[in-house]
């Protein structure tokens, strides 16, 4: 729903109205008091909308979407008790609402909602008229990130898994690199597969693993059906402290296919080192739960760089790199990496692309960089690319 902001100068009467409405609730009286405490956020009422949420998290009629709409809306309007919640959730690593990135994007909204009433604040702004856009058919096409045409639909439809005696072992993370159905996950989520599935755009289909690459952890799937949106490598150097985003499908999704996913998770971090590990990998400050495995690390252009392969255990990664060091350098390495930062590995997206061109399977050109790209738009860039993948055995 739409939310009209205004300044917050009632806030003595939203306090009896909150009051009001909670007894409503109390006795039984569930719509009425939705649509007060509904009223009294479109005056500017974070609390209000607090409450909301707070009943559809804990009330009678529970519903954990709507619940954590609402208090990312409260939230949004600057409300530090309902950013608190949230922050506990979505930094909570393996969680189901795993979304660090999340709060990034909530406290910008909280800096315009202030900017925005300080400005009505200091003078009212007129009234513009609106022109309501003409509908053109043009825009109805695939470069649209939100749209999928019927032939896309009909492709997965020709694809989807059919019922067997298999059983759920497994599941991972991956994401499209052609529009042609390839996707790339890790070697070790695919592994003694007899099937493999792919969650895509709300889509379900079987896939083929075409080529695996065991030092690099790599895999190249297909799925016989149309991938409009996808990925692109960025193959410049690596740089130390770039901002990096991993998304992928934590442990908490349920990927049996002919249930729903939801919970793709996005968390941000940096580019911790540029020496290549093991020859494939590079160490990342990048938040990943369980099931992120075979997910993209993207930069801040929207492009890959990087594949994840599994969280690291810091403890176990500081000692392996303090044996390095000093292998390298005959010195102690600095007690730098202790940090609460968990640290991770990722594939490197020059060494991948080299990888998969080697395959002759598809040949992939360098992404192009343009414009530097908020956390929301890679979130929504992630959402339309990545995939859940599950394992039949």
């Amino acid at each position: 729903m739409s939310i009209f902001i205004t300044p917050q100068t009632f806030a003595d009467s939203f306090k009896s109205k909150r009051a009001e409405a909670i007894k409503n609730y109390k006795n039984g009286e569930v719509k009425l008091a939705f649509k007060k405490l509904e009223a009294l956020v479109k005056k500017g009422d974070s609390e209000a909308a607090r409450d909301i949420g707070l009943l559809f998290l804990r009330g009678k009629f529970v519903d954990v979407d709507k619940a954590f709409n609402w208090l990312e809306i409260s939230a949004m309007m600057c409300n530090s008790r309902a950013l608190d919640l949230l922050k506990r959730e979505y930094f909570k690593r393996g969680g189901p609402h795993f979304k660090p990135t999340r709060i990034e994007y909530i406290q910008s909204k909280c800096d315009d909602y202030k900017n925005k009433n300080r400005k009505l604040a200091e003078k009212p702004k007129k009234k513009k008229k609106l022109f309501k856009k003409k509908y053109s058919k043009k825009n109805d096409n695939q470069s649209d990130t939100k749209f999928i045409s019927k032939s896309v639909k009909n492709s997965w439809k020709k694809v989807q898994p059919i019922k067997n005696n298999l059983k759920y072992s497994g599941w991972g993370s991956a994401f499209a690199i052609s529009k042609n159905g390839h996707f790339l996950t890790n070697h070790h989520v695919i592994k003694n597969c007899i099937e493999v599935d792919i969650y895509y755009n709300k889509m379900f289909g079987s896939a083929k693993v075409l080529a695996v690459n065991k030092k690099m952890d790599s895999a190249i799937l297909k799925v016989n059906a149309l991938t409009p949106f996808y990925l692109s490598f960025d193959s410049n150097d690596h740089k130390l402290g770039e901002d990096l985003y991993a998304a992928g499908y934590p442990i908490t999704t349920d990927l049996i296919f002919r249930k729903a996913v939801k919970n793709m998770t996005l968390s941000k971090g940096i580019l911790a080192n540029t020496e290549i590990i093991r020859s494939n990998f590079l160490l990342i400050s990048v938040p990943i739960a369980s099931g992120n495995s075979g997910g993209p690390v993207l930069g801040k252009y929207g492009l890959i760089r990087g594949q994840i392969t599994a969280g690291y255990d810091i403890k176990k990664l500081v000692t392996n790199f303090d044996k390095y060091v000093k292998r390298k350098t005959g010195a102690n390495s600095s007690q730098t990496l202790e940090t609460n930062i968990t640290m991770n590995l990722m594939i490197s997206s020059i060494k991948l692309k080299n990888w998969i061109n080697s395959t002759n399977i598809i040949y992939k050109n360098d992404g192009k960089r343009r414009k530097k790209l908020d956390s929301d738009e890679i979130g929504e860039i992630a959402t339309r690319t990545v995939s859940a993948v599950s394992c039949y055995r």
